[in-house]
């Protein structure tokens, strides 16, 4: 879906690595069980980590299942089988992929998403009467990104920090989790949600320039510091770390430990890597 929240793979045991596919498959087959076999088109690693974490920190014991799939027709793989958590996190991965289609045909007008829309349209029905309360926070919070957007608002926090409420409210109402549970799961969603927004609209400033897309960092009309952008996501990495710390894990913490401390720190590097020698610098620039 955006893919910023990924395991850094070179750092992981193959033990560890294959734990991690095996809540990813089961993922898979929680949406294709819920929701049918087109939903399983938005799956992500982002969702994964939320299956994962909320699975980490319950006293439910995930059981792992040698099973085929669609992927590994031949050879059955050990996948994480229906818990509570990987069954929210497919509700999640739902809304969030109905969502970006929606947003990708509204900017971008691209034709795939169009074409991808009706057939979420049946799961947006499930999702409406399964978790409605969900549903109505996230579109209220998507309702008010859109209406910035709308208005041009250059105000990159202001935009990063409406994205940033989303991941808190789903990240909050997690299950099978007590109210400081809660409360903590909401500041790392919050930061995670924050990281993601800025992190995809300084990564499509140049793609948005030429497309004449929607990026409040075009209109903010002040140049572009790489460095300035990437200290404050440092900062937001600091903050989702500092909030991750207070969790009891119960399992798969090595997996998550590398999520939060290595993985994120990747992405961000990736990015602000392509090309050290050239800083962007956008100066009063408008759509």
């Amino acid at each position: 879906m955006f893919g910023y929240v990924r395991i850094c793979k070179d750092e992981l045991k193959v033990r560890e690595y294959n734990l991690f596919r095996s809540y990813y498959c089961g993922l898979c087959k929680s949406l294709k069980k819920e929701y049918g076999f087109a939903s399983r088109m938005g799956l992500s690693y982002d969702v994964t980590f939320l299956a994962l974490l909320l699975s980490s920190i319950c006293d439910e014991n995930t059981k792992f299942l040698p099973e085929r799939c669609i992927v590994s027709p031949h050879r059955k793989k050990p996948i994480a089988k229906n818990t509570d958590a990987l069954s929210y996190s497919a509700d999640v991965n739902v809304i969030l992929t109905y969502a970006k289609l929606k947003d990708d045909w509204h900017d971008e007008h691209s034709f795939k998403a169009l074409l991808c829309l009706p057939l979420f349209f049946g799961a947006k029905r499930k999702i409406k009467k399964k978790n409605p309360e969900l549903l109505e926070k996230v579109q209220l919070h998507l309702a008010n990104l859109s209406e910035f957007e709308r208005e041009k608002c250059a105000e990159t926090d202001r935009l990063a920090n409406e994205f940033g409420e989303i991941l808190k409210e789903i990240f909050y109402a997690s299950p099978n989790t007590d109210e400081t549970q809660k409360r903590i799961l909401s500041h790392i969603g919050y930061g995670i949600g924050r990281f993601i927004y800025i992190m995809d609209a300084y990564e499509d400033i140049e793609k948005d320039k030429k497309e004449k897309s929607f990026n409040p960092f075009l209109l903010s009309g002040d140049a572009i510091s790489a460095e300035e952008v990437r200290e404050s996501l440092m900062f937001t990495l600091s903050e989702i770390s500092n909030s991750y710390q207070l969790l009891n894990i119960k399992r798969n913490k090595p997996i998550i430990d590398n999520i939060i401390y290595l993985g994120l720190s990747e992405s961000l590097e990736k990015v602000f890597n392509t090309d050290k020698t050239k800083e962007k610098e956008i100066n009063e620039r408008s759509i």
